[in-house]
């Protein structure tokens, strides 16, 4: 059965969306999973304490704090699609005045609830908005940083949220936006598949084996709809049906263009073993992920990009 955002994400701009209760209802069902998410959290939404957590140690740390090098106090930042709200209150911390907006509302409570605990001792301020990033309106000229972090494969309208991101950035503001650019390929998932196979797991050896009796070849087709997060949410992977980079190269001048490694990332949530051992397999696993990935044999759909707005 097609995904429900497939034909939605036909229509070109937001202003042509019939109001229907198909699109709202999908919204509301997007809101509340992403909701239900960040108040399980047992993290603050705050960088400094995320930062060492494994996932983000292995994967996201180091790309994390070379963005925030890039604050500094007085600026305005705006970051779309930002949860509970961490690194729009890492922007806050670096003195900057932070903005964060998410479909969420529950999200969205978890970040003031947060902000309020701490904002005595921020430097910078930050403020949170409910909002439809589809629908997206910005003021002209006012951003000198926005950022977005795993949003854009979930929005249906990217070539109008990458416009109003141009427009609402000064001259010489930074773009920054991290996400998955297309489909996973099929190698790309049989090399997981082969370490999922191998390497303990969530999943028991007897049901790994029992998996592989019953789907036999498909089972890499199985694990990439699972890197992909096939059905997460009702827009999980809306936008990779659009070259968002591309589209924003096609405006912004590209300062740095990061691919990250191909499997790293989704095996660091499917293993299971003690931290130590996790820790120095999951470094064995990226270093060799990323040479594979240099050398053009494994495909990531993982980018960074740091994009300038042109003086």
């Amino acid at each position: 059965m097609p995904c429900p955002y497939r034909r939605i994400s036909q229509m070109h701009t937001p202003d042509e969306y019939p109001v229907t209760t198909t699109y709202d209802e999908q919204l509301q069902q997007e809101a509340a999973l992403w909701g239900s998410v960040d108040a399980a959290s047992t993290t603050p939404p705050d960088w400094a304490l995320r930062r060492t957590l494994l996932h983000n140690a292995i994967m996201h740390t180091a790309d994390i704090d070379a963005l925030l090098a890039q604050v500094t106090p007085g600026m305005r930042t705006l970051e779309l699609g930002c949860g509970p709200g961490w690194l729009t209150h890492a922007m806050a911390k670096r003195g900057a005045h932070a903005t964060g907006m998410d479909i969420s509302e529950q999200s969205l409570e978890v970040a003031r609830a947060y902000y309020e605990q701490t904002r005595a001792d921020l430097p910078g301020t930050a403020d949170y908005h409910v909002a439809d990033l589809n629908r997206l309106q910005l003021e002209p000229g006012t951003y000198d940083i926005i950022v977005t972090k795993g949003t854009l494969h979930h929005l249906l309208e990217l070539e109008h949220v990458i416009g109003q991101v141009y427009a609402a950035l000064k001259p010489g503001g930074l773009f920054w936006a991290s996400d998955q650019d297309g489909d996973e390929a099929l190698h790309t998932a049989l090399a997981a598949s082969a370490l999922m196979f191998v390497l303990p797991t969530t999943v028991s050896y007897a049901d790994k084996f029992a998996g592989l009796a019953k789907f036999g070849a498909d089972a890499p087709s199985r694990i990439k709809a699972s890197m992909e997060a096939e059905g997460l949410s009702p827009f999980e992977g809306a936008g990779r049906d659009h070259d968002w980079v591309t589209l924003i190269e096609q405006q912004f001048v590209v300062e740095r263009k990061i691919v990250k490694p191909a499997i790293t990332g989704y095996m660091a949530h499917q293993l299971n073993m003690p931290e130590k051992p996790l820790w120095w397999t999951l470094r064995a696993i990226k270093a060799v992920d990323a040479l594979l990935v240099k050398l053009g044999i494994l495909h990531s759909t993982g980018v960074i990009l740091y994009a300038r707005k042109p003086l």
